[in-house]
């Protein structure tokens, strides 16, 4: 037997949405694969090419299957932007979903209506673009997909930090990149609590123009053992953590794994999802207020206007929007 066969393996990406804007929370995605007969875990497969029965890259195909991408590729224009996200996520979530709520439980996505974050109170349906029909018929394509492949989701999930936590932990680190960072590598730990003994792959969209992790790797995820250095360059950097647990950072690397895509598709698909309860708390108390996605420019003009509301309703302002 080849000695470098292993019976199974851990293949996970991480990505983020909502690095940038003022408001809505940043969103840390992650998932996870469990995969049988890899012959080398320090080498990601093509999980694309292994579950081609029911996942694609594009969302025109002509077999119906699911796109899995970049999340900035798949979001629409038009009347139904969530249309190919949402597709993608609750596909792969495997359960029926009716309602925001249910699928933030399955996500790990946590929820609280808070002085600073009331429009938490309401759950609101779901799908937004979609049957529920036709969302069971894609969770099927997908399972007959990971069953073909011998393969199984491991772990998916989100992290999404409201305004109100994002500052607690600004104010601790005193910057937004080690804000995003501390949830990534929270991820990281997770992922390797996940896999046990077994080899891992996991697959992280470069943070900012980092080069070296060695230190946060150290710090964050090795729990003692020892980090190897495999490569550092301009495209990737890549580390070995004690016996079979191989994380690799680089530049576009939803296109490149799609583990890290899917992330990238939760994650934005839970941010836009929290704007739509906050938008739909203001348009209530507000008829006519154009909603926001949160940007720094939008977000400025949506605070202006909804400053009544803020005063009226005692949400502290300073919890509402970031620290940027």
């Amino acid at each position: 037997m080849d000695p470098r066969y292993i019976p199974r393996v851990i293949y996970a990406g991480i990505d983020e949405a909502g690095y940038g804007p003022l408001l809505g929370p940043l969103c840390v995605g992650a998932s996870a694969f469990r995969l049988a007969d890899v012959r080398d875990a320090s080498t990601a497969p093509d999980l694309w090419s292994l579950l081609s029965l029911g996942v694609c890259r594009k969302p025109k195909d002509a077999r119906r299957r699911i796109a899995i991408a970049d999340s900035k590729k798949l979001k629409s224009a038009g009347d139904q932007p969530l249309i190919h996200l949402e597709r993608g996520v609750m596909a792969f979530a495997g359960i029926d979903i009716a309602c925001d709520a249910q699928l933030f439980a399955r996500l790990g996505v946590h929820t609280r209506a808070t002085k600073a974050t009331p429009w938490h109170a309401r759950e609101m349906t779901l799908p937004t673009s979609h049957t529920r029909d036709s969302l069971g018929i894609a969770r099927n394509v997908v399972a007959r997909a990971l069953t073909r492949a011998n393969a199984e989701v491991a772990h998916f999930g989100v992290c999404a930090l409201d305004a109100p936590s994002f500052n607690a932990l600004y104010r601790s680190l005193a910057n937004k990149a080690h804000v995003n960072m501390s949830l990534v590598f929270e991820a990281a730990r997770n992922i390797d609590l996940l896999r046990g003994e077994e080899p891992a792959f996991l697959a992280i969209d470069r943070l900012g123009g980092r080069s070296t992790y060695t230190r946060e790797l150290e710090e964050h995820v090795a729990r003692g053992a020892r980090v190897r250095t495999i490569i550092e360059s301009d495209e990737r950097s890549a580390y070995e953590i004690g016996d079979g647990l191989f994380v690799s950072f680089e530049v576009q690397a939803e296109d490149r794994h799609l583990p890290v895509a899917l992330a990238s598709m939760a994650a934005k698909y839970v941010r836009e999802l929290v704007m739509r309860r906050l938008n739909a708390y203001f348009a209530e108390r507000m008829p006519g207020l154009e909603p926001t996605a949160g940007y720094v420019e939008d977000g400025r003009r949506f605070l202006a206007e909804v400053k009544p509301i803020l005063l009226r309703e005692a949400i502290p302002e300073g919890e509402f929007a970031r620290m940027v």
